[in-house]
This record gives C-alpha cells, sequence and structure tokens, in this order.
C-alpha cells in the first residue's frame, strides 16, 4: 500500500493475521484495476466493438449497446467477479477485526467524546427512503445501521476499510478530499476567512477535520444521518485534538436558522443522492449561507460521454450499490444553482483529477456558487 494508515486512539487494531488478509485484499484489488481493467479495455476495443460493427455497420453508440456485447464476454463476467467479491471481501475482513475490539471502540469512544466538540443524535429522525433501501458501497448496513446500543461500528469499519480500497491514495488520515476542497476555496477565495463552516454528509470525519486546520478559529460543523458514523466521528475529532460539533441531521433540511454560516461544503455526497434531493440541498445551501458564504460540493463532475466509459461507470450503480451516482454526474451548472437561489455569474467549477485510479475514475472536482452579498456584490 503506498501511504500507511496514521494510527489515532479511534482506529482498530490488527493482528498480524487481520493485516496479512488486508495486504491480500489490496493487492488482489490492485491487480485487477491495473491488470485486469486495461485488458478488459483492450478486448472492447480490438475484438468486440469491432465485431459489433461488422455485424451491426458501427461501433456501439450506447450503454446498453456496449453491455450486449460485455455481458457475453467471459473475461468481463471474471472482471464482474473480482470487483464485487473483493469489494465484499475488504468490508468482511475489516468488519471482523471492528467486531472483535467493538466494546472496547464503544467505551473508547464515550471517553474521548465527552471531551472536544460535542455531538447531538436525533433518535427520531426520519431517513429518506434512499438511503434506508440501500447499502451504499455494498457495506453491510449502510452508514446508518446501529447493530448495539451506542454504535460506532460503521465509522470503524468505514474509516479502515476505505483506506484499503483506496490503496492509501485519500492519504494518511484519508483526508485529501476535504484538503483539496479546502484548498481549492482558499485558492479561489484570497483572505476568505469563514467563522462558521458546515460539512453536509461528513460521515466519519475525514472531511470535516480538514476545515478546521484550513480555517483556525472557525467553528466547525458536520451533519451525517448516520448515528453510529457520528459516534465515530466525535471521537475520532477529540483523538486527532480537534473540537468539532456534530450532529445526526438530514442535509436537504437541517434545524440550522437562516444564514447561520459562512462556508458549506460535501465530499462524495452528492453521488449517494437521487436529483431530487441534490436540488433540496442546493436550496438548503442558500437558506444557511450568509450573504457572501460559498458552497463547495467535492464529487463526480461529469457522467462520461465515451459508451464504454459510461458502462464501466454504470457498472457501479448495478453492482456496487451506487444507484444515484449518475445523479451527480449529470447535473447542470448553472442552472441547477440559479434555481436554488444563487446567481449565475457566482457558481464556479474547479476541475481536479481524481485522487487514485484516474484512468479508471472520471476527473473529480468541487462545484459551487458564492451567495451574493447585499446590494448584489
Amino acid at each position: 500500500m503506498p501511504v500507511p494508515q496514521s494510527h489515532h486512539a479511534m482506529l482498530i487494531e490488527e493482528t498480524h493475521d487481520e493485516r496479512a488478509r488486508d495486504a491480500f485484499i489490496a493487492s488482489l484489488r490492485e491487480f485487477t484495476m491495473a491488470e485486469v481493467y486495461p485488458r478488459l479495455r483492450s478486448l472492447y476495443t480490438d475484438v468486440l466493438a469491432p465485431r459489433h460493427a461488422e455485424r451491426h455497420g458501427g461501433a456501439p453508440a450506447s450503454v446498453d449497446a456496449v453491455r450486449s456485447v460485455m455481458e457475453d464476454s467471459p473475461f468481463y463476467m471474471g472482471y464482474s467477479l473480482l470487483v464485487r467479491g473483493t469489494q465484499e471481501l475488504l468490508w468482511d475482513t475489516v468488519g471482523e477485526a471492528v467486531e472483535r475490539q467493538l466494546p472496547a471502540l464503544i467505551t473508547k469512544a464515550a471517553t474521548l467524546g465527552a471531551g472536544k466538540g460535542s455531538l447531538t443524535l436525533d433518535e427520531s429522525l426520519s431517513l429518506p427512503n434512499y438511503t434506508a433501501a440501500v447499502d451504499i458501497h455494498v457495506m453491510p448496513g449502510g452508514f446508518h445501521t446501529d447493530i448495539t446500543e451506542n454504535d460506532v461500528f460503521a465509522g470503524a469499519l468505514y474509516d479502515r476499510g476505505v483506506h484499503l480500497f483506496a490503496f492509501g491514495g485519500l492519504g494518511p488520515l484519508n483526508d485529501e478530499l476535504g484538503v483539496a476542497t479546502a484548498a481549492a476555496v482558499r485558492n479561489r477565495f484570497p483572505g476568505f476567512a469563514p467563522e462558521r463552516v458546515l460539512d453536509l454528509g461528513c460521515g466519519a470525519g475525514h472531511s470535516t477535520l480538514p476545515l478546521a486546520e484550513a480555517f483556525p478559529g472557525a467553528i466547525v460543523h458536520g451533519v451525517d444521518l448516520g448515528a453510529p458514523m457520528l459516534r465515530y466521528a466525535t471521537a475520532r475529532a477529540a483523538a486527532l485534538d480537534h473540537a468539532i460539533h456534530f450532529s445526526q441531521q438530514d442535509a436537504t433540511r437541517t434545524n440550522f436558522p437562516d444564514a447561520s454560516f459562512d462556508l458549506i461544503t460535501s465530499t462524495l455526497l452528492l453521488h449517494e443522492m437521487p436529483r431530487p434531493a441534490i436540488l433540496a440541498l442546493f436550496r438548503e445551501c442558500h437558506r444557511l449561507l450568509r450573504p457572501g458564504g460559498i458552497m463547495a460540493h467535492h464529487d463526480l463532475l461529469r457522467w462520461p460521454d465515451e459508451p464504454f466509459d459510461a458502462f464501466m461507470m454504470a457498472w457501479t450503480t448495478r453492482h456496487n450499490n451506487e444507484p444515484y451516482e449518475r445523479a451527480s454526474g449529470t447535473l447542470k451548472f448553472p442552472d441547477d444553482c440559479v434555481a436554488a437561489g444563487f446567481d449565475a455569474s457566482d457558481v464556479f467549477v474547479v476541475a481536479q483529477p481524481g485522487a487514485y485510479l484516474e484512468e479508471v475514475y472520471q476527473v473529480s472536482g468541487i462545484r459551487g456558487a458564492r451567495k451574493r452579498r447585499e446590494g448584489g456584490k
């Protein structure tokens, strides 16, 4: 693994055998992405697409057409089996290590959580169906399921699991995308010094802590639907010496007053929401921002135009439980921001190469807008 994960008090401790299993999963995923995937692309380009052209008078021109030639290929079926099987194996392997020490993690979280920052949970919160109905990333129970009292399982599982998934490419603290978002805001708006910051869909806090580091002195909040993620995030932040205020809320309709924040961000949240929810999120951002405030969302910038690339992206929607991924890649900027209340001239897009596997995953980046100041500036 290129970048080892930084230790902190909430990170699971693994035995020799568990670390060996981690290494096997990482090497199998690397082999699949670096060796099998390029050969799959070559098979399509050199054999399957020309064969289709001979029979139908042209290369496959749509995702469905590509699927019609790919799903008959044993090589493609083997590739799919490797990717899906490795994803399940990743969660199972890390999950066993988390389960082994879950009581100790819960006790530790309660102690750390009583220190810096705050945590507010809402037992009456009704989860939107688009979250409750699917285990995103094939992660058992998703981000929201409690398996025991005061549970932190989902947070601990994701913290270690996403590091393995990304081959360490998200950095020692899994915070590379959050760091990039903060940097993009500072570069585009020199001198911008937010007093209050909100991270939507904060999960385990990977994207939240970089905001506190980038804007020292700011009061930072993080909201998420998942109680076990938030318990873990609160303790993890305290373990890393940050005072973050976490609360369990629906990001599309929070309980914060109007004009509460100067900066609102999200990281890899939009692709886990259907389009109506994304548009509601933009409206909520506009409501919550003070005049001159900024929203910045780091996610998939576009859905690929080339049929093969679009088909491979669609693979994740079908087989990796990412049913809303296309919604974030087909947003209409600046129209969707204007509909939420922003001015078209204040909308911005910052393209940025993916943190890892750039040749497989399309370019990601930051999309956002600045709320008009009073007087229209």
